[in-house]
């Protein structure tokens, strides 16, 4: 099924691929649950829920695509998912249900021809400052949700008392994971939570009292999260602005990152690049299933690398990684005493590599840098992702126009840019 001798690799090698893979993104059972559980949901099932919607992608993955990419809900659009709910008044149902829509039409798009068009003709300056955006946005839930930075009565933000509680761990846990990637230890991000959970015990901040009877135990019931959609909100021009940025996001979060894994195959990647078309597939259908399970949307994971570097090369890979994530659903009361304090700095420093993308940025091109900041700072600012994206793209459109480079502007450069100036209008 996965052809291993054509692709010149063994069971052994992807089985030690695969394991590489789960080691470098186990923390997202740890993280995933706390970000979503900021929207009301519960975390509990937030736990399941994340394994599940984890195992179920990174197997169609595995099957459609025989690839060693693993799949599972990403950082940046889980905290998304939170501000639609905490900050644009949307229900975590109705939230679902937009995750769930634009699954569906990123499944269309990935079996259609516009796949190509699309991912071709979208400036690279909007996608980098997208990614940053984002990192800001990631950066920002886990410093204020550990209490890092708080809110005055005045309404402004201030530092927290971070000599004591969360804050204290937190600031804690953010030199040691941190340390851990100035030295390039491998699973940095994992073995930074870890070592913050075990300092939070005797600072209080870690409960382990859940731990009596145990730490194996039946994964807590899905049953709230699955197939919690509420598709009332589907009439409003709110719901399909927020579709739309969703789909983008999802769009180029997957390009984002099998442009970065084909690069870590080296003189191999040209041999897989032919199946970027089915990696799409794959990718879209695990938004939907994600969806279905109550996650925020699935993409494919960028520490898939660290497996594709070790040798993993097939679905095999994909595969092992989906079966070490099922085992994990017996371990659901470690996971879950892990407190937010100890998952922050994992975040702030995801946030601070995501900035990265701002490397590439052509700053001395002021059509292209100009509204790529406009992006990043209304979407730190504000939180509002969907405005940050809508704004700077029009702003792309205008900058163009005044600079007399009309011909860089494509039919799709031109049709998103209406349907953004559409939704800024009718559901500002």
């Amino acid at each position: 099924m996965f052809k291993l001798a054509e692709h010149k690799t063994t069971g052994k090698m992807e089985t030690a691929a695969g394991a590489t893979t789960f080691l470098s993104m186990v923390y997202v059972l740890a993280v995933n649950p706390i970000i979503l559980s900021q929207s009301g949901m519960p975390v509990d099932a937030l736990f399941t829920a994340t394994a599940l919607a984890t195992i179920m992608a990174t197997v169609v993955m595995a099957v459609v695509a025989n690839l060693p990419f693993a799949v599972a809900p990403g950082m940046g659009l889980n905290a998304f998912f939170v501000v639609l709910v905490t900050q644009m008044g949307m229900s975590w149902q109705a939230a679902l249900t937009a995750v769930f829509v634009s699954g569906a039409l990123f499944v269309l798009l990935s079996l259609s021809p516009l796949r190509e068009k699309v991912l071709r003709e979208v400036p690279k300056g909007i996608q980098r400052a997208i990614a940053a955006g984002i990192g800001l946005m990631i950066a920002h839930i886990g410093l204020k949700n550990s209490f890092v930075i708080t809110v005055d009565p005045m309404g402004m933000y201030t530092l927290g008392h971070i000599t004591e509680g969360p804050a204290l761990l937190c600031v804690i846990g953010l030199f040691v994971t941190a340390a851990f990637l100035a030295m390039r230890l491998r699973f940095a991000l994992l073995v930074g939570i870890i070592v913050t959970t075990i300092i939070g015990i005797p600072m209080g901040e870690t409960d382990v009292s859940g731990l009596s009877g145990g730490i194996v135990a039946l994964p807590p019931s899905v049953a709230p999260l699955l197939f919690q959609f509420d598709f009332s909100a589907v009439a409003s021009g709110a719901f399909w602005g927020v579709v739309l940025t969703l789909l983008f996001m999802e769009v180029f979060d997957g390009l984002a990152g099998f442009i970065g894994l084909f690069t870590v195959m080296g003189k191999d990647a040209e041999l897989y690049r032919y199946k970027l078309g089915k990696a799409f597939i794959a990718d879209s259908i695990g938004v939907v299933l994600g969806a279905a399970a109550g996650v925020s949307p699935n993409t494919t994971y960028a520490e898939s690398g660290s497996g594709v570097a070790a040798g993993g090369r097939t679905g095999f890979t994909a595969l092992t990684v989906a079966a070490l994530f099922a085992a994990c659903l017996l371990l659901s009361k470690f996971f879950l005493m892990i407190p937010m304090a100890a998952v922050a700095p994992a975040l702030v420093l995801v946030g601070l590599l995501m900035m990265g993308s701002l490397l590439d940025l052509d700053f001395a091109d002021f059509t292209e840098s100009f509204p790529a900041i406009a992006i990043i700072v209304i979407i730190a600012f504000t939180l509002r992702l969907s405005d940050g994206m809508a704004i700077g793209w029009l702003l792309f459109i205008l900058m163009k126009l005044i600079a007399g480079k009309r011909k860089e502007l494509t039919t799709t450069v031109w049709v998103v840019g209406a349907l953004f100036l559409a939704k800024e209008i009718l559901a500002p």
